[in-house]
């Protein structure tokens, strides 16, 4: 196998150095998909959206005004259906979008989860947390979990942007930030891989080689002893094996001159990661946009980060219904945590522990807020078997029991990689 097909196929695969002991014994139970063609991957896809920095609820659906926001008065806080939102707009390039626009076009599909406690105001932690549902170290993002558990084998199946990222081995990462990239692996034999005209070895040459090159990778897996050295290898076999699935994706990437056009970076990865989905070949995705650790100048800084992230949520959902995929289709915002109830004396704020997320998509019933923070944005009690806000409960909105019903949604509580890694909170019906 030529060193260079060897080391591009391995980058795609998303090759792990250390592996953890769960994630050992998780590659030991998992079925070896054949080699041959794997079938494209039709579950539902799950976007996760990382607003990198710690983000300002109360400038979006937490509003309080007054001193916690200087750019309005509580009495101006904007009601749509059941949701409280700033009276701000917010740029994004040339493009104004307001919270009003915003809840009110998302008003029957949006899921809010206020007064979210996130236990810390560490960026690693929180970002952690927040994407995993562990505050300790060494556990996957759920995106790696749903990669492993509903599309084994598929050569993408957990792309990402940024975010939290360790995969403790559990499922390949793939950084997909330049489609050319993927065409040159997707078609190895050609010089230019839009030009099908020309190619390195004839379909029997190239059909011969690629048998070897599969039997000599399983004979290498065989005799491998090392676990991490396993896992690169299987993971690699896996990935030849997908390679179907890479020529398919080509069909349904975005061109050059499209992404172009796409300046929004959430509009952009995403349009990326949909056509991964439409492929087949992705069952996750991190999209990620930072800018809101604001310290200082925090209405402005804050403000054109939020204005990003919210617009091009709402030019990504567009895109969604125009493929007809509203139906397939999970989005979850979040972030590190929140920012602080009070500036600081550079007309910042610093990190604070409560935050908020936002859900839309496949399985989520909209129309509805969950968690509250009070007039000092300090997470409320929840009694978790109405979902309403309660003083008297002692029990708050947090990520672990977010997580928990995340994967009862997605129907993964019970596979290998969800047991491997588990979750141990309150069991909350968010979903259902």
């Amino acid at each position: 196998m030529e060193r260079r097909n060897f080391l591009g196929l391995g980058l795609l695969a998303g090759l792990a150095a250390g592996v953890s002991p769960s994630a050992r014994r998780l590659l030991n139970a998992q079925p070896m998909p054949p080699s041959s063609a794997i079938e494209p991957y039709a579950g539902r896809f799950f976007l996760f959206i990382n607003a990198g920095g710690g983000w300002d609820p109360t400038m979006v659906c937490d509003p309080k005004g007054g001193d916690i926001n200087r750019q309005f008065m509580p009495s101006a806080i904007g009601t749509a259906g059941p949701f409280q939102y700033a009276p701000i707009s917010f740029m994004d390039g040339s493009r104004t979008l307001s919270n009003q626009q915003f809840f009110e076009k998302f008003r029957d599909r949006l899921l809010v989860l206020n007064g979210v406690d996130m236990q810390t105001n560490n960026h690693d932690t929180g970002t952690r947390y927040t994407w995993s549902g562990h505050l300790e170290d060494g556990y996957p993002p759920l995106a790696a979990i749903l990669a492993a558990s509903l599309a084994p084998g598929r050569p993408l199946g957990f792309l990402s942007n940024g975010g939290y990222e360790n995969t403790v081995g559990v499922a390949p990462l793939t950084r997909l930030n330049d489609i050319n990239t993927i065409a040159r692996i997707a078609r190895p034999n050609r010089p230019d891989p839009n030009n099908a005209m020309v190619q390195y070895h004839s379909t029997a040459t190239l059909d011969r080689i690629q048998r070897a090159q599969n039997q000599r990778l399983a004979a290498m897996t065989a005799a491998q002893t090392l676990p991490t050295w396993q896992l690169s290898m299987r993971q690699l076999l896996e990935t030849r094996g997908g390679g179907n699935l890479l020529e398919r994706l080509m069909m349904f990437l975005p061109t050059n001159d499209v992404l172009n056009r796409a300046t929004n970076p959430i509009l952009r990865q995403g349009l990326v990661a949909i056509a991964a989905y439409r492929a087949g070949v992705s069952a996750a995705a991190n999209l990620a946009v930072g800018g809101f650790d604001t310290h200082g100048h925090h209405d402005a800084s804050q403000g054109t980060a939020l204005g990003r992230i919210l617009s091009g949520v709402d030019l990504l959902m567009d895109h969604i219904d125009e493929m007809g995929l509203r139906d397939r289709v999970t989005v979850m915002v979040g972030s590190d945590f929140g920012r602080t109830p009070q500036y600081n004396a550079q007309n910042g704020k610093d990190h604070w522990s409560v935050t908020s997320m936002l859900m839309m998509g496949a399985g989520i019933r909209g129309g509805r807020v969950v968690g509250a923070s009070d007039d000092r944005f300090r997470a409320r009690g929840l009694d978790f078997a109405s979902l309403t806000p309660s003083d008297t409960a002692t029990r708050k909105l947090n990520p672990k029991s977010i997580h928990m019903a995340l994967r009862r949604l997605a129907g993964v509580e019970a596979s290998e990689a969800a047991r491997q890694f588990p979750i141990y909170g309150d069991n909350i019906s968010l979903f259902e």
